[in-house]
């Protein structure tokens, strides 16, 4: 029995092998929030199989609030068998949106000075790992390096969850002037952090408020940072995107992604989010544009 961002995973089957600690490695934790041991109530129920080649040959839906899937797969392995990991991120989002827990994709949040959390939000290489390596070299918690996980409550949005495991490249210190404590690196020359404490578990235990939602367009290239605030139908057109991709696998996984169903519980819980972020963050979203370092201290920094 695990947990990822609060859903609680049970598997059964051929486990004999160590399938299940696959999915507690630095690959998968890269991607998969809070992976924790634990007996809590399962929310998804997964039947391995053994098998050379993934795939999910059986599915229930919203039985007595749990997920049912049969699947055959190697274990999980970075570079070699990654899909068991983005299958897993698939279901457990949909488990979770059945729960008012809401994961976000690509997507970072770091506690800013004043303790609240600013959230980024944007597309592949526009600078969300960059921004959480300025967190680190300037000492403030970073909550999510991937995934991050939200629900909705008192008027407001609140950081619950989020991967622990931050890859970035390490030029970013050489050109931004900082230093970062890193454990590991990929095979690429990509350095790793883990951000996984106590403290930061505890912060998303109580729920870390949402100050301001960023999407960004960052660039090593880019000029002093300008600001466009995001308003209305926007609001919701953009996180929906980035709150139902996961759903929707649209982190690809091979043989293909499955397609799960959205129930009205489902919808709910998201159309409470969206409709919360147009009452509750109409002034504080913008599109920020320029160079990491300016974007960041304007909006985490306050000297």
């Amino acid at each position: 029995m695990i947990s990822v961002g609060g859903v609680g995973v049970l598997f059964e089957g051929e486990l004999d092998d160590g399938f299940e600690d696959g999915f507690q490695t630095t690959f998968a934790r890269r991607y998969l929030p809070d992976v924790l041991r634990g007996d809590a109530r399962p929310n998804v129920i997964i039947e391995r199989f053994k098998g050379e080649k993934f795939r999910v040959f059986s599915s229930l839906y919203d039985v007595n609030s749990k997920d049912y899937y049969k699947l055959e797969s190697a274990v999980p392995q970075a570079y070699k068998n990654e899909a068991p990991v983005f299958f897993l991120l698939q279901a457990t989002a949909r488990a979770g949106a059945r729960k008012g827990r809401i994961f976000i994709t690509d997507s970072v949040s770091v506690i800013n000075e004043n303790g609240k959390a600013v959230l980024f939000v944007g597309y592949p290489h526009t600078g969300k790992s960059t921004i959480s390596a300025l967190a680190l070299s300037e000492g403030l918690p970073v909550l999510s390096t991937e995934n991050t996980v939200v629900d909705v409550r008192d008027g407001r949005i609140f950081v619950i969850g989020g991967t622990d495991v931050l890859v970035y490249d390490p030029k970013i210190e050489e050109i931004y002037g900082i230093k970062v404590e890193y454990q590991d690196t990929t095979r690429s020359g990509y350095r790793i952090v883990d951000i996984s404490s106590s403290e930061r578990r505890i912060a998303l235990r109580r729920g870390v408020e949402i100050e301001k939602i960023i999407i960004l367009h960052a660039a090593f290239g880019g000029g002093d940072a300008s600001f466009s605030p995001v308003r209305g139908r926007k609001i919701k057109k953009t996180l929906w995107y980035f709150s139902t991709s996961l759903l929707k696998g649209m982190d690809y996984y091979e043989p293909a992604p499955l397609y799960m169903p959205m129930s009205d519980e489902i919808n709910s819980n998201l159309n409470r989010l969206l409709d919360m972020a147009v009452e509750s963050y109409s002034g504080a979203m913008f599109e920020a544009f320029g160079n990491h370092r300016d974007v960041f201290k304007r909006t985490v920094l306050f000297h």
